[in-house]
């Protein structure tokens, strides 16, 4: 692949797993991410053709144009781009929460996604060969959702709806939208979550183990190859089994 891969939420955890990860296949990459200090540190480690961009708000379409200008002006176009951006979420009961955190999630999720999809778009179609947009959402919306994320999980459900659709949407452009759905993987996300939560989930994998940030990131390697091309418009799941 010639062209680099934008990734947005490269200083968090997922993120900078999966830059890690498509670095060591070689590809180019521009990081983007909301901790500056992350940014640097994870293209130091990664040295080569790493390099950084800051969008301030990824909800505002200017911000989010500027960066693409850029990108434009250097590279006319890129091979792909991967969207892991999360906030974190109030662990409290549906009805106890407040519309602000619901508000605050569909925004930093639906919305962001929208307009980074909206700027992307004429970067990644039309290029002459596959190009792929990766969409990082959360096995949370696949079956029963889980209790106290209500906020996190209808914004995850209404961005993987939207990356449903872009995926139809973008195929005859050369397009081919992943969705990807990890299980819980324990990231500044959920650092909130007592440690004897997040070991009972554990306890009832069958590997007695979390999702770790490196089994999402060999997925998202394996998106960006010819073999993955069936698999666009699809909620794959990454959770290394299902929880009792």
């Amino acid at each position: 692949m010639s062209n680099p891969v934008l990734i947005f939420g490269a200083s968090g955890g997922i993120g900078s797993a999966i830059a890690r990860r498509l670095a060591q296949d070689g590809m180019k990459l521009v990081l983007h991410g909301r901790r500056r200090d992350r940014l640097d540190a994870l293209a130091a480690e990664l040295g080569g053709d790493v390099v950084t961009v800051q969008a301030g708000d990824l909800t505002d379409p200017v911000a989010v144009s500027e960066v693409v200008a850029r990108l434009t002006q250097a590279h006319g176009k890129i091979g792909g781009a991967v969207f892991s951006v999360a906030t974190p979420f109030p662990n409290l009961l549906a009805h106890r929460t407040p519309w602000s955190a619901f508000q605050e999630q569909l925004d930093g999720q639906l919305k962001a996604l929208h307009t980074i999809a909206t700027a992307c778009f004429p970067l990644l179609a039309d290029t002459g060969e596959t190009t792929r947009f990766v969409v990082l959402s959360s096995e949370a919306v696949i079956g029963q959702p889980p209790i106290k994320r209500a906020p996190y999980v209808a914004a995850k459900a209404a961005m993987t709806a939207y990356a449903q659709t872009i995926a139809q949407e973008w195929l005859k452009r050369g397009i081919r939208v992943h969705i990807v759905a990890p299980g819980l993987v324990k990231t500044d996300l959920v650092a909130s979550m007592p440690d004897e939560y997040l070991q009972t989930v554990a306890a009832e994998m069958p590997e007695k183990r979390l999702t770790s940030a490196a089994d999402v990131a060999n997925f998202v390697s394996f998106l960006f190859t010819d073999a993955a091309d069936p698999l666009y418009g699809i909620t794959l799941q990454v959770s290394r089994g299902i929880r009792k």
